[in-house]
């Protein structure tokens, strides 16, 4: 594949793995206009995330399985397909049964048909020591993409007059936008070569016993304790905008500020983080970020949050989203470094990333309890010393990623 066919596959696989998420997360921009558009009270939408949280997560596992039989080029087509159809029924504003239905079908299109691939077709996309930066740009890529077309989505609603119509026509440009990716993955992206094709090394897992070997990598379980922890620290960074106006009584618009900082970081960290890792190691990288992960969040915890510290608030926040989007754009390139075949890519993916992405279904529930128990700065001190805990849990797990990379490297010098 020459580099203009790798540069336009992973332009492919950006926008794909950031655009796909737009249906089920929608709310996330347009809330209240989806209550008012649809007639949805808040449990009925909170009720949605989490069947589309739930079925995800049950998802990941068969999804794994799947994209180490079918190529990424089918599966990210077929995924971007029947998204694109449940947004077209979406874009009708139906009943809330359909909706739980549309939910649903998200999940499977995402988890298990989407998600697998997209990772598997990034790692085939890069050698072994470039894999940092290939998922960094991965990561970062899909964040710019989304601070553009939530810049173009809001405007396009405004445009139209802010209500229901708008509302649905938003959601129907965003199905024509799916399906015409789908097109264009169909049409640029490589088959990948065929079973008599490959090296031994490649060959799919098939047999039970053999994908059992694969759970016996260290690394698939250290990985996944290290997602696990990383996207808790990311559940963790959502509450910053609430905790800074509460707490440190800043004004909503610089609130808004900080969240939209945020934004704006994640797309640079994720991307410097992948060139970095490739100089330093990645194992090195990803240590480092848990480092300062857990030490920002212990500030937060520790330190009672006054307005006199809002100098210290902006730059803890900072540190903890570099660290939270490093850890994003780096990690599955540990698959690389831990030894994983290729061929095994998904199945070791869809068994971490159940794991790792538990935060989905805990994470927003556990938030609210405490917050709700505990008004205020205690509130969210108890709720950041949690996520710091949770923290330290990844240092631990990629500290002896760490120790067992440096190892075979005294085994193994090159």
């Amino acid at each position: 594949m020459s580099v203009a066919e790798k540069s336009l596959t992973m332009v492919l696989l950006c926008l794909s793995g950031s655009m796909m998420y737009w249906m089920p997360f929608l709310s996330e921009i347009f809330y209240v206009p989806m209550q008012d558009a649809f007639g949805f009270s808040k449990t009925q939408l909170g009720l949605l995330s989490s069947i589309f949280g739930t079925t995800s997560l049950i998802a990941y596992f068969p999804g794994g399985w799947l994209a180490d039989r079918v190529s990424s080029r089918k599966l990210i087509t077929v995924a971007l397909t029947i998204t694109a159809a449940g947004g077209g029924v979406f874009s009708t504003l139906p009943s809330f049964e359909i909706c739980v239905l549309l939910y649903g079908v998200w999940g499977i299109a995402t988890a298990c048909i989407f998600w697998s691939a997209m990772i598997k077709a990034t790692r085939k996309l890069a050698a072994s020591e470039e894999q940092g930066r290939a998922f960094g740009i991965l990561e970062g890529g899909r964040n710019s993409v989304d601070m553009v077309t939530a810049t173009i989505f809001l405007a396009i609603f405004a445009f139209r007059g802010g209500d229901g119509s708008a509302l649905s026509e938003t959601i129907l440009l965003l199905a024509l936008i799916l399906l015409f990716l789908a097109i264009l993955v169909w049409s640029v992206m490589k088959e990948d070569r065929a079973p008599g094709e490959e090296t031994k090394a490649e060959r799919s897992p098939h047999s039970m016993k053999e994908i059992s070997e694969v759970l016996k990598f260290p690394i698939v379980w250290l990985l996944a304790i290290i997602i696990l922890s990383a996207y808790s620290g990311l559940w963790g960074a959502i509450y910053f905008t609430p905790y800074a106006t509460e707490v440190f009584s800043l004004g909503p618009v610089l609130g808004g500020a900080i969240g939209t900082g945020k934004l704006w970081l994640a797309f640079l960290a994720a991307i410097a983080a992948g060139f970095i890792a490739d100089r330093i190691g990645i194992a090195k990288a990803v240590l480092g970020s848990f480092v300062l992960m857990t030490s920002g969040f212990l500030v937060f915890a520790l330190v009672p949050g006054t307005p006199s510290l809002v100098p210290l608030l902006l730059i803890n926040v900072a540190a903890i989203t570099i660290a939270v989007y490093a850890l994003r754009g780096i990690y599955f390139s540990l698959l690389e470094q831990g030894g994983i075949p290729i061929a095994a890519t998904g199945t070791a993916t869809g068994i971490v990333s159940v794991i790792g992405y538990t935060p989905d279904i805990f994470m927003p529930t556990l938030g609210g309890v405490i917050l709700d128990a505990y008004p205020g700065a205690d509130g969210y001190q108890l709720l950041f010393l949690f996520v710091a805990a949770l923290s330290f849990l990844g240092t631990i797990a990629a500290y002896f990623v760490y120790r067992k990379m440096e190892d075979r490297q005294v085994a193994n010098p090159t």
